[in-house]
């Protein structure tokens, strides 16, 4: 009965498709492991070897879902941008002030840490990579012209409502914010536990405000 079972699955899965390779689950376990395994050694570091293992799945489940390193990466970048990135500057975007839409792209992204801090720990890490690798400078730079782009123009909205002085730097200003945001993600990522992360947030949303001196 076992092995008519086991048979029954096998033609349930798809022929050539490995035991233990169905669901979103298995692909979401693999995508968890390899922030994991990507952040901690760099991409040419990684193998599809330690990645299943921390997975707890085989190396052809990994080869299931992903043909190759380098997609395995992109899907990565992708999956960073859209759960984490996209997901702050929508959040911020009903907001009516410059220190409410920075408020609120920080603590989602806070929420996010709070779930899954390989997040913070890939959006660091990936950007040593994309210097060792120029094949995925495109992808990293586009993370960051989407937050150059919300900064950038939340400060712009700023200035002609009269929130904040006319004669301020924009472009200055927009790249000091990018500065401490990314230096938010490596300390979330490698350094800080998460409440630490949460009072950072709030003194630094203090000092937008004017109200931390």
């Amino acid at each position: 009965m076992a092995i008519v079972a086991e048979v029954a699955a096998g033609h349930r899965r798809g022929r050539g498709r490995p035991a233990g390779s169905d669901g979103a689950d298995t692909r979401d376990r693999i995508l968890h492991a390899a922030r994991e395994i990507f952040s901690e050694v760099g991409y040419d570091g990684a193998t599809f070897k330690d990645i299943a293992a921390r997975a707890g799945v085989s190396r052809t489940n990994v080869n299931h879902h992903f043909h190759s390193k380098e997609e395995l990466y992109r899907m990565l970048f992708q999956a960073t941008r859209d759960s984490v990135i996209a997901v702050g500057i929508t959040d911020a975007a009903s907001q009516p002030t410059l220190v409410d839409r920075m408020s609120a792209f920080l603590r989602t992204a806070v929420q996010i840490d709070s779930a899954d801090r390989t997040y913070a720990r890939f959006i660091a890490s990936s950007l040593f990579d994309s210097f060792r690798n120029p094949e995925f400078d495109a992808r990293s730079r586009d993370q960051l012209d989407d937050v150059r782009t919300f900064i950038k123009d939340s400060l712009e909205d700023a200035v002609e409502c009269g929130a904040v002085r006319p004669d301020i730097d924009v472009v200055a200003i927009t790249e000091m914010l990018i500065a401490v945001m990314w230096g938010m993600s490596m300390y979330a990522g490698f350094v800080g536990t998460h409440d630490q992360l949460e009072s950072v947030v709030d003194q630094f949303v203090r000092l937008l405000e004017g109200s931390l001196w």
